[in-house]
């Protein structure tokens, strides 16, 4: 009987961690493990909690002894070492350091061992060379890892580096994937680089380009899992093509360039550090003038894996996650197949918005699309039905995958029913709630953080029934009025995050919808109606009422709700002639 494939993860809970857990869980991945131990002192993201094949365990590195008894008792036959102190916190940790980055890699590698494994990946770094005036540029794998004593980090990863070539000599059945990792990017990313960029004053070194090579999160992740796939061993620079100047990328995130005599940085770094203002010390000028530029041409050749994004791709994926232009703004729109929706995907593709469209029904998802498409805008679509949170949650990482994150999410998503209460059922009403109400709820929660990110815009499409009783659609009108009390609530609670939540309710629209509908008097034009919902989005206006219809009725039942009530009464009179 062939042996079991199980993987261990160190560090899964870090940003990293918890994508490449992500990815190798999705239900797309054409290959499994049967089963992927997660250690990390953290706990595992809320998303990743409970799933089938994932094991958690909370382990320190830094205990040997836990560390190898873990190994034993799981029997990894593939390990991803992940576990690291990038960003240590304010003070003097340079001990704390050496001990996660140092001596836990050791534990790792006799944990390795002990079990048998096969493969150990490691994510090194370009910082293993070090900062020195006389790097090659670019420079490759053969070339000699220096570091910097004055840099805990590059210090530790050469050091590590080190160890690993005689685990080799010593250890020849356990294959060694390096990969020397180039600055990581991605939508979410926060750390010392990504604090230097988004200054609106950014420091440079008079003189000095001070290059940025960019590998994307999800390079990192599909590097990592081609090496999985195909159990390769070897060390490999991990970096996207090209490279971006400091200058460059200050003016692209908007900010001011600042170059400085290095004299005068070095003087304002000592003294900043003298006084406990800033973690850096007179080094950092090192960081700035002789940043590694690093050659992928192994890394395509030889490894077999391609970065998806150039350094500049990556970098603007970041950017527009951060610091979107009007233009680049990302919608998401549920029901996007529909009457509605696909108005609403015509009035943002105008606009040149980025599309991600979303609906169970793959005809009416592929029409708007490809209507979309034909306006000349980039566009995703994703068959998902929003009773299926699973589906939400895929929705927004293919969202945040392609273009950076989303600015606006439409929850328009809806079924109807028209009918007497005593001629359904609850089992009806239950599944009207589940879709108009709880499926507007499941994305919301599975798209929230990114909005929050973007201080985007939550809308929540509703009707007349969420504010006044229908007669005859009484499961629909418990639909949307529960719509108004979850987003009317949510609405403070992401004021302070800059997220704004709109409720629209159209009057009758001209769309499939409304098919069984018996008047069509006074229906609105949907394209007419879909444009003055964008514009009213776009003010982040809490209550959009859209038609004339609406608008009546809004007032007359606020003003006098028993005559809407009789005006309702005698609409099942019209509707409903047996029911009297």
């Amino acid at each position: 009987m062939d042996q079991s494939r199980i993987l261990l993860v160190t560090g899964a809970s870090g940003f990293v961690g918890s994508q490449l857990l992500r990815a190798l869980l999705s239900e797309d991945s054409a290959w499994e493990f049967d089963e992927i131990v997660a250690t990390d002192i953290r706990s595992l993201p809320e998303d990743l909690q409970g799933r089938e094949r994932l094991r958690f365990r909370n382990v320190d590195i830094r205990d040997r002894k836990a560390v190898v008894e873990l190994f034993e008792k799981t029997s990894p036959t593939q390990v991803v070492h992940l576990a690291a102190m990038v960003t240590p916190p304010p003070g003097d940790h340079r001990q704390l350091q050496y001990e996660v980055d140092v001596e836990g890699t050791r534990n790792v590698v006799a944990g390795s061992v002990a079990a048998g494994a096969t493969q150990l990946i490691y994510t090194s770094s370009g910082a293993a060379y070090g900062y020195h005036p006389d790097n090659p540029v670019p420079l490759q794998e053969s070339d000699h890892l220096r570091g910097n004593e004055v840099f805990a980090y590059a210090h530790h990863k050469r050091i590590v580096e080190e160890d690993l070539q005689r685990a080799r000599q010593e250890y020849p059945q356990l294959k060694q994937l390096i990969f020397r990792v180039s600055t990581v990017l991605g939508p979410t990313t926060d750390n010392q680089i990504t604090g230097l960029f988004e200054q609106s004053m950014v420091p440079g070194i008079r003189g000095a380009d001070s290059p940025f090579c960019i590998i994307s999160d999800d390079d990192v992740v599909g590097a990592i899992a081609h090496g999985l796939r195909t159990e390769k061993s070897g060390i490999y620079n991990l970096t996207g093509d090209g490279e971006l100047s400091l200058e460059e990328i200050a003016h692209r995130m908007g900010n001011r360039y600042l170059p400085l005599p290095e004299r005068l940085v070095r003087a304002a770094l000592s003294g900043l550090s003298m006084l406990g203002a800033s973690p850096y010390g007179p080094e950092q000028t090192l960081f700035l003038k002789h940043r590694p530029v690093l050659d992928n041409r192994r890394l395509v050749e030889e490894f077999g894996y391609r970065p998806e994004l150039t350094s500049d791709e990556a970098f603007e994926r970041y950017r527009r996650a951060r610091r979107p232009t009007e233009e680049e703004r990302v919608i998401l729109i549920t029901g996007a197949g529909g009457g509605l929706g696909c108005a609403l995907t015509r009035a943002h593709a105008e606009k040149g918005h980025s599309l991600v469209l979303v609906d169970r029904d793959p005809q009416g998802l592929e029409r708007s699309y490809m209507m979309a498409r034909a306006l000349g805008c980039e566009a995703i679509r994703v068959e998902a039905d929003v009773s299926n949170l699973r589906d939400c949650r895929r929705a927004v990482d293919l969202a945040r995958r392609k273009f950076g994150g989303l600015d606006v999410l439409y929850n328009n998503a809806g079924v109807a029913l028209r009918a007497l209460f005593e001629e359904s059922d609850a089992q009806e009403v239950e599944r009207v709630l589940d879709v108009n109400f709880l499926g507007a709820v499941r994305m919301t929660e599975a798209a929230l953080s990114s909005l929050r990110s973007r201080a985007g815009r939550i809308v929540a499409v509703s009707s007349v029934a969420g504010f006044a009783p229908l007669t005859g659609r009484s499961a629909y009108a418990a639909s949307k009025h529960a719509l108004h009390g979850f987003f009317g609530s949510l609405r403070s609670e992401v004021a302070a995050d800059g997220v704004s939540v709109s409720l629209v309710c159209p009057g009758y629209l001209n769309t499939q919808f409304r098919s069984h509908a018996t008047d069509g008097a006074n229906e609105m034009d949907v394209g007419e109606a879909a444009r003055a919902i964008v514009d009213a989005v776009d003010d982040r206006q809490p209550m959009i009422l859209v038609g004339r219809t609406a608008r009546l009725s809004w007032w007359v039942h606020r003003l006098a709700p028993s005559v809407f009530e009789r005006l309702m009464r005698r609409s099942v009179r019209r509707e409903f002639p047996t029911s009297q």
